[in-house]
């Protein structure tokens, strides 16, 4: 989370606070008209609210990410997997197409498995993605456990 969203809401409800206070301070010095008190209240009650919001929208994303991060586990480790699997099946593929004898059926099939693993590699690389909006965190660890492994490492 960015400082500028932790800050925001502070700043806010400091704010509507602040502004009460002078509200009470300068009511108490002479008498406000009903404009000035509604409006002054409004403000209050604005700053506050809005605040309030930011507060509970940071927290119940918070709380979501707490609830989600077991079930992310057992995906990361399904999704390791499952790169660790298209791996070996790469390193087969390059170990046959050098150990081919330059026949045009073999390397056509070597060159079709390839596909299928590189398309593969990058279902899951998505999906890697797709958790990384959740749980940013737990995503960058599986990244340096896979070593760089992706779509972008199996395209080269």
């Amino acid at each position: 989370m960015k400082i500028a969203e932790k800050v925001i809401p502070v700043i806010l409800v400091i704010a509507s606070i602040v502004v009460a206070i002078i509200f009470i301070i300068v009511a108490s010095k002479q008498p406000l008209t009903q404009l000035e008190i509604v409006s002054l209240q409004v403000l209050i009650l604005f700053l506050g609210l809005l605040g309030s919001f930011i507060f509970g929208r940071q927290s119940a994303i918070k709380a979501a990410r707490e609830i989600i991060k077991p079930h992310a586990r057992s995906a990361f480790r399904r999704l390791l997997s499952l790169y660790n699997s298209l791996s070996r099946l790469a390193s087969t593929i390059d170990h046959a197409r050098s150990s081919n004898s330059n026949s045009m059926e073999e390397n056509a099939v070597l060159d079709k498995l390839e596909a299928i693993v590189t398309e593969q590699i990058a279902t899951a690389d998505d999906a890697l993605e797709d958790w990384g909006d959740i749980v940013p965190d737990d995503v960058d660890e599986l990244r340096k456990k896979l070593g760089g492994i992706t779509k972008k490492e199996v395209e080269r």
